[in-house]
């Protein structure tokens, strides 16, 4: 949540800083992390974004992108990679704004390795145990700050629909990013 806890001002919504050696170790995103800070937020939607609740939503267009790739057109509109807070806004953007079958989830990294929502990151800084616990959605496996710091969801699979997979973040998967609106 953008406007409750997650930041902003001067600092962007980055509030609980990604550790240093959560890093992406392949393609792409070697050497990277997401940094970036929503500064002002975007004042309603533009075309081809959907409006829900305080947040405008879009698919990353041209397939299937790297997390960085995907973060970065998320971020050339204000916005982050999509974290999910209840049942109902995923089920709202699987049914309106999802195509394909695997996607990004808005968390980078774990620290340490684990499945414990309590180390995960989020651009938002939200705390991924609420979340978790709100949306009774299990991790996979461990999330491995060196090999696998990304996460991904898959649409209408009902075994994976409430369960995160790690991912590299070099890999190509499909994306949807959230644009908070004042």
């Amino acid at each position: 949540d953008y406007t409750k806890g997650g930041g902003g001002g001067a600092e962007g919504y980055y509030v609980r800083p990604i550790p240093g050696n959560c890093l992406g170790h392949h393609g792409d995103a070697k050497g990277w992390k997401p940094t970036f800070r929503i500064k002002e937020m975007a004042s309603k939607c533009t075309a081809g974004q959907k409006k829900y609740k305080n947040s405008c939503y879009f698919l990353v267009p041209g397939g299937d992108h790297s997390f960085r790739v995907s973060e970065g057109i998320c971020n050339q509109h204000k916005g982050h990679i999509v974290t999910y807070n209840t049942r109902e806004e995923y089920l709202w953007i699987e049914q309106n704004v999802m195509e394909g079958s695997w996607h990004y989830v808005g968390m980078f990294c774990s620290v340490p390795t684990g499945r414990s929502a309590s180390n995960f990151y989020t651009p938002s800084g939200e705390d991924m145990r609420k979340i978790q616990m709100k949306l009774n959605v299990q991790t996979a496996q461990d999330i491995n700050e060196r090999l696998q710091p990304c996460v991904r969801s898959h649409k209408g699979h009902n075994s994976w629909r409430w369960r995160w997979d790690s991912q590299g973040c070099h890999e190509g998967n499909r994306a949807v990013c959230e644009i908070p609106i004042e």
